[in-house]
């Protein structure tokens, strides 16, 4: 069997035109494609970049911030645990026989102790002066949650739910 001259470039033509179909089809569209998705995400990556950078100033901003407010507690408050701080608190109050619990634990974001304190039939001045000791303390803390319930059978005493977090410093 022998092929002709013009067979010979018509096989020849078609190898090449499969030939340069596979490669269309494997190479050049996907890169096509993908240079099209790449050209549509450079906006968009542009402005996560710019907010990202946004959000690592304020971050060291309020690292500088935290550093300043734990400067300004003074140092024997700071030497004194958590606890003993609250324990005093509690004391001063006269909330003593009224606490329930007193669970501390530490912080999942790292900020320091997290203590939650129950407290079941306080009167509402006891209460009041705990917390006046609380907040006037030099200490560094804020509460993160209460919860002030009056009791069902006697509302004159209240039943309290308070999340305290210390800062370490």
């Amino acid at each position: 069997m022998r092929i002709s001259g013009r067979e010979k470039v018509f096989l020849w033509g078609g190898a090449a035109f499969l030939a340069a179909l596979l490669v269309f089809l494997f190479a050049v569209d996907p890169a096509l494609k993908r240079a099209g998705e790449l050209k549509r995400l450079i906006p968009q990556k542009e402005r996560e970049l710019r907010q990202l950078r946004l959000l690592s100033q304020e971050l060291e901003s309020l690292k500088q911030a935290k550093a300043a407010f734990l400067q300004k507690i003074p140092a024997e408050e700071r030497a004194r645990p958590p606890l003993s701080r609250l324990d005093g608190w509690i004391e001063r109050s006269g909330l003593r026989p009224n606490v329930k619990s007193i669970k501390p634990s530490s912080s999942p974001l790292g900020e320091g102790m997290v203590v939650d304190v129950a407290l079941e039939k306080a009167e509402l001045p006891p209460l009041t002066r705990f917390l006046y000791e609380a907040q006037s303390s030099p200490g560094g803390f804020r509460v993160a949650r209460i919860s002030v319930k009056p009791r069902y059978t006697t509302p004159k005493y209240l039943d309290v739910s308070l999340q305290l977090i210390f800062y370490q410093g």
